[in-house]
């Protein structure tokens, strides 16, 4: 009996520090990542990507909210890196002053609230798939890196697929 007891305790310090440093599941709460992530989908977040390395374009990620990083937690998708200059006018996304092509939204699907933002050196802009419903860094401001946890890498349930990266021609 002590043995299996020792083995669960061990187990249990294992799964924490997986859980604290490396991956972790989250439940995605609200509908600002429609049709790439449904509200109570539940995801896989990677939280040793961005130690090692840095977000890139198209990443679905998990940010803690500027305005309250200790509480809110939110999921969106790379859309600006650093130093980049970011513009949203007449429906699209503009980087460096080429338009951004994003083929995982649906047709129909603009763009609003225009805006410029010139992204520091540490900064990503950030925004939902389901623009017209989404809070994101048109209305909260570009994000540090130091406030992305990780980046979301599976779907678990109601549906089991990676998260893939598009790759976009600027």
């Amino acid at each position: 009996m002590f043995d299996f007891a020792r083995w669960l305790v061990v187990l249990a310090i294992v799964l924490s520090l997986l859980h604290y440093f490396v991956i972790t599941i989250y439940i995605v709460d609200g509908v600002s990542m429609d049709p790439t992530l449904l509200s109570g989908e539940v995801g896989v977040l990677n939280k040793i990507t961005y130690t090692l390395g840095n977000p890139e374009r198209g990443d679905v990620v998990v940010v803690k909210y500027p305005g309250d990083p200790e509480h809110k937690r939110y999921v969106k998708r790379v859309i600006g890196l650093p130093n980049e200059k970011l513009t949203v006018k007449d429906g699209a996304v503009f980087i460096n002053d080429r338009r951004l092509i994003e083929n995982y939204l649906p047709s129909y699907v603009t763009t609003e609230k225009d805006g410029n933002w010139q992204l520091g050196s540490d900064e990503y802009f950030l925004m939902g798939d389901n623009r017209p419903n989404s809070n994101d860094s048109r209305y909260f401001g570009p994000v540090e890196k130091r406030f992305i946890i990780g980046k979301t890498v599976w779907i678990l349930m109601s549906r089991f697929e990676s998260i893939i990266t598009p790759t976009y021609i600027l």
